[in-house]
């Protein structure tokens, strides 16, 4: 005989189970919105770890990952100064053929990160490949854990542990996300990280 609380334990995780299963079956749609904070952020990712030259009136920055599928998904950016910044997210290899590359997403940002025009996007796992990178390492498994949790000081406290350590609990967990300046694009030369080539 099975117990009540194994019972629900069970339950519970099938339910979880079924809505990641929901979730990759039928994705949630971004609107514009959302795709735009997308973009800023991919270019704040590009600012930091990406390969960089400058021509004489444009800079660029580029960075790829290989597929496991064969080929490279490349992400790039050109900026021209005080006018737009152009992000491409493209895939070159893989399932491909006949064809030089494949573009997901084309965005243009003026100076304030608003939309030139409209954008152009193809829903895919590319999206949450990327959008992994991006999120805080303990949302990576945001179907399964909402986020970290302190321990009570009363429970360090009550174990005797020095004072230090209790203030150190306190102390809140720096975010990992991209902060304004790195994903606006309009901050986008301003970054004194060097680029990492790839």
């Amino acid at each position: 005989m099975i117990s009540t609380v194994e019972f629900k334990r069970i339950v519970t995780e099938w339910r979880i189970r079924l809505q990641r299963i929901h979730d990759i079956i039928n994705p949630p749609r971004w609107d514009e919105g959302n795709w735009k904070q997308f973009g800023r952020a991919l270019v704040g990712l590009l600012q930091k770890h990406g390969a960089t030259w400058t021509t004489e009136t444009k800079t660029y920055w580029d960075l790829r990952w290989n597929l496991r599928d064969g080929g490279e998904l490349i992400c790039q950016v050109e900026s021209t100064a005080g006018q737009k910044l152009s992000l491409v997210v493209a895939q070159t290899g893989g399932f491909i053929n006949g064809v030089d590359s494949y573009t997901w997403f084309w965005a243009e940002f003026d100076p304030e990160g608003e939309f030139l025009r409209d954008p152009y996007w193809v829903e895919g796992t590319w999206r949450d490949a990327l959008a992994t990178l991006l999120l805080p390492y303990q949302h990576q498994s945001g179907y399964y854990l909402a986020g970290s949790a302190p321990t009570p000081p009363s429970l360090l406290l009550g174990n005797q542990a020095p004072a230090e350590e209790v203030a150190q609990a306190e102390a809140p967990v720096e975010n990992t996300e991209p902060s304004q300046e790195q994903a606006d694009p309009q901050n986008f030369g301003t970054s004194e990280s060097a680029p990492v080539a790839v």
